[in-house]
């Protein structure tokens, strides 16, 4: 058997959260909070289900974290956030390199691979945190007050985010893929080691 690049814990929580987020973005397109107009069942009913999803998410991407931190292997937080200059240095010749079509290897750790992972990390953070509060302060019925309006807001805003880079990550692991990287390989097989 072949020696997968990530780890099994790694792997596992990358498909939690691709699961949870996939399904959170679709659900957002035909659901509806709460408010003053009249909601279908189907509006409602996806609203339900997104509350809680939601909740799996926030558990998934806080799990997620906790292993990033702690993990002594490929995962670990100083691979997603370049800190140093030897990192940042990696990551403009990456970069450089792209620029004249040479794709980095998607399943090495750190780098630009490393970099995006992390943003998209903080962005689905983000989203998943300001929906956790959401879900605990989003009245079931009538209004929310001006605050909970503002931070329903801020969540519909941050989610662009992890809508464009959803489109952006998934189009690059299927670009990997077509030029005959072992990527979605590499993450998605859960054998062991």
């Amino acid at each position: 058997m072949q020696n997968l690049k990530w780890d099994r814990p790694t792997r596992l929580l990358h498909l939690g959260l691709v699961t949870t987020v996939s399904v959170q973005l679709l659900l957002s397109l035909v659901m509806k909070a709460p408010g003053a107009r009249a909601h279908t069942a189907l509006e409602v009913f996806t609203y339900q289900v997104h509350r809680y999803i939601g909740l799996v998410a926030l558990a998934v991407v806080l799990l997620h974290w906790v292993w990033s931190v702690t993990t002594r292997g490929r995962a670990t937080v100083r691979n997603l956030f370049p800190t140093t200059a030897q990192q940042r240095t990696r990551v403009m010749t990456e970069l450089r390199g792209m620029f004249a079509k040479q794709i980095p290897d998607s399943a090495t750790a750190g780098g630009v691979t490393g970099l995006v992972h992390g943003l998209g990390l903080l962005a689905v953070t983000a989203v998943a945190l300001t929906g956790g509060v959401l879900f605990v302060w989003w009245p079931e019925i009538g209004k929310p007050d001006a605050l909970t309006h503002t931070l329903g807001d801020v969540h519909s805003a941050l989610s662009n985010f992890v809508w464009a880079y959803w489109i952006a990550h998934g189009g690059i692991a299927l670009l990997h893929h077509y030029l005959g990287h072992d990527t979605l390989r590499n993450m998605f097989v859960l054998e062991r080691n």
